[in-house]
């Protein structure tokens, strides 16, 4: 299985989303970064950095069988899409193409941009999977309406030529926990899962600096714990029918 992680558009939360969301529940897979301006493994797994110049290169291990997850920065999205347009059956490389969106008007028309650059190149609808990103979910509203209102003009491309995948499940609720982790150069799944009782530790803390650094793990952890099921449903819906 390959997997590209793209959107035409910056900071709709490509790499987060191959850090905290895909590597995480795919730890066989090594994280390819086509080049972007905006760069960031701080934390999670090693990133190698290429550039839409190393395409050869790049879709050479996606041939010999290298599982990889292949996060395109905005900066190389059309390029690269060229030299996919330009080297037929390039595309048939990866088992999917994974599309974040985040509900502000300039990311949703890039996003529809990046779909129908993807659908142009006859990659099946089944195959361009979006993820609803920094989502905003209300209580007293219907998931479905919230989502509606957020992300209608998406809603309304999907309802008209249904050139691409949409599962309302697959969506990752706004959440500061996502800042915090990787301030700590640290995954959530990593944190949620790494068995330390902090809040234990502050027992035998020998300062007030190791008191205050473990509040604040305490803190992150129980945030982590909150989101990691989210993040597993998301997850499951995103690449629910997804053949390796």
């Amino acid at each position: 299985m390959n997997i590209a992680i793209v959107n035409c558009s910056g900071n709709v939360g490509k790499t987060t989303v191959t850090r905290e969301l895909l590597a995480p529940r795919m730890p066989h897979m090594s994280v390819r970064q086509v080049e972007s301006i905006n760069t960031d493994d701080s934390a999670g797994p090693r990133v190698e950095v290429m550039i839409a110049a190393r395409f050869d290169e790049l879709h050479g291990e996606l041939m010999l069988g290298r599982a990889l997850l292949v996060d395109i920065g905005a900066s190389n999205v059309e390029e690269y899409l060229n030299r996919l347009d330009s080297s037929e059956g390039a595309q048939e490389d990866y088992t999917c193409f994974i599309v974040p969106v985040e509900p502000e008007s300039k990311q949703m028309k890039d996003t529809m941009k990046t779909i129908n650059l993807l659908a142009d190149l006859g990659v099946d609808p089944k195959r361009i999977r979006v993820l609803l990103n920094k989502v905003e979910l209300v209580k007293s509203e219907a998931r479905e309406v919230t989502l509606r209102r957020l992300f209608g003009q998406l809603f309304e491309l999907h309802e008209h030529d249904a050139s691409f995948w949409l599962n309302h499940d697959a969506l990752v609720p706004k959440n500061d926990v996502f800042t915090l982790a990787a301030a700590a150069g640290r995954t959530i799944h990593d944190i949620a899962t790494d068995g330390v009782d902090y809040k234990a530790q502050l027992i035998d803390a020998p300062t007030a600096s190791e008191k205050d650094r473990l509040v604040r793990l305490v803190g992150l952890k129980r945030k982590a714990l909150s989101i990691e099921p989210l993040l597993d449903q998301a997850f499951n819906a995103l690449m629910a029918g997804v053949d390796a």
